[in-house]
């Protein structure tokens, strides 16, 4: 073999050198044929999975878009060079003549960058959906990722939340101290799109000033999750069923839920949940309250002016009726609207809302018997830093200002300072 190729290049040796024109025809023809070399190394096999999915993140669609819109352009255009990555990772490109097509190996460069990009905007993306309709609006960028497949995925935290009620004489103060224990959304990989979680949490209502209170009652509140996830191609569906009990009522409590994290457009996206429920009636002595019917709805809608910064509406309606034995069932309803936006400093992440509502409580078979009625408005922050490594500190305040009136409340003006102080690990 070893001397088969040195006769066939002391052969190409003695040859003549080819002409001018022989050489300008080589040139074209390696010219014209880059832009295949290109387009097959980009390609990827149908296997690969690119990041691992979070829980509200549509990785996998974004990362064969940008893939696809980069071989569109190699193949329509021989002369273009990428500029800056844009929202979503696709890179906009601008025609220059003067450069010459890229080489085979650029093409490959620009495409990992490309998908280092979109892995980038993903895992810095920002979801305004709750876990749990008590969670504060804090707009997560990162719920539940975990850029390894296998194992166990999901967060797992614990915060204290202090709702407190002020007036101008300090002998109506009040107000609820809530310590969340333990609280976790938690995958599987061996059970795709299955998630449970679990929360725990004590609840103690008080008189007075919460840095002077007489504690007047304790709740324990326990709950259990199960959802089931469904992907689509704009983002995710989610149904959840749980099941809890609170001491305070001595009841047990049964709740399904629906939730949907989708992108409709690169602007625009929509989130939210809705959840029926239902609480027998409770074992305790003399109790004639009967059984609860609850629904809940806040569904929110976002645009994003640019990746750093986004405008979101969120709506708010709650409907509780308590069935009794005797003077008729109790009605609470609540409504709310609020306003706001988000901004990402990387790593600081914020957000400023406003908004206004109401709610109230009254007999149903008697509508002159009120027993609570509250308009309020309100103004309130959040912010969320990642401390160290994969544990990230939040917080939010908000204060309300209240006009209240009823049989169960003091009549007059009345402001709630809001607190509340997390932390979460995500894993």
């Amino acid at each position: 073999m070893d001397e088969k190729l040195a006769q066939h290049n002391a052969l190409i040796k003695s040859r003549t050198k080819p002409s001018s024109k022989k050489k300008a025809l080589a040139l074209f023809l390696s010219f014209a044929s880059f832009p295949a070399f290109a387009e097959n190394n980009t390609e990827i096999s149908d296997t690969y999975t690119g990041n691992y999915q979070s829980y509200f993140h549509d990785e996998d669609d974004s990362l064969q878009h940008s893939l696809s819109t980069t071989k569109t352009d190699a193949q329509h255009s021989a002369t273009r060079i990428p500029s800056s990555p844009v929202k979503e990772g696709t890179a906009t490109v601008q025609p220059s003549p003067s450069v010459p097509a890229a080489l085979p190996s650029e093409a490959s460069s620009t495409t990992s960058a490309a998908n280092q990009t979109v892995a980038a905007n993903n895992s810095d993306d920002v979801s305004l959906l709750r876990l749990r309709q008590e969670a504060p609006p804090v707009h997560w960028d990162s719920i539940g990722r975990n850029m390894e497949a296998g194992g166990l995925h999901g967060n797992i935290g614990s915060q204290i939340e202090i709702d407190d009620v002020r007036w101008n004489n300090k002998n109506k103060n009040s107000g609820k101290f809530k310590l969340a224990t333990i609280q976790a959304f938690l995958r599987h990989d061996e059970l795709p799109n299955w998630y449970f979680g679990f929360w725990n949490a004590r609840e103690d209502s008080y008189k007075g000033q919460f840095s002077n209170q007489d504690y007047k009652g304790t709740n324990t509140i326990n709950e259990l999750f199960v959802g089931h996830i469904f992907e689509t191609w704009r983002g995710n569906i989610g149904t959840e069923v749980m099941v809890g009990s609170e001491t305070a009522t001595k009841r047990w409590k049964n709740r399904v839920k629906v939730w949907q994290d989708l992108r409709l457009t690169n602007k625009w996206s929509i989130a939210g949940y809705a959840y029926g429920e239902y609480q027998p009636q409770g074992n305790q002595p003399g109790n004639g309250d009967l059984e609860q019917y609850i629904f809940e709805t806040e569904p929110a809608i976002q645009y994003r002016v640019n990746p750093d910064l986004g405008l979101y509406l969120r709506p708010y309606y709650y409907y509780n009726r308590q069935v009794r034995e005797n003077w008729g069932d109790i009605v609470e309803q609540e409504w709310k609207v609020t306003a706001g936006f988000w901004r990402n400093w990387y790593p600081l992440l914020t957000s400023m809302y406003i908004g206004f509502g109401q709610d109230k409580i009254e007999n149903a078979s008697n509508a002159n018997e009120l027993f609570y009625d509250g308009r309020y408005k309100f103004i309130g922050g959040t912010i969320s830093y990642p401390v160290f490594g994969e544990v990230r500190l939040y917080g939010e305040f908000k204060a309300s200002f209240t006009k209240e009136t009823g049989l169960w409340t003091y009549t007059g003006h009345s402001w709630n300072p809001f607190t509340v102080v997390g932390v979460t690990y995500n894993f």
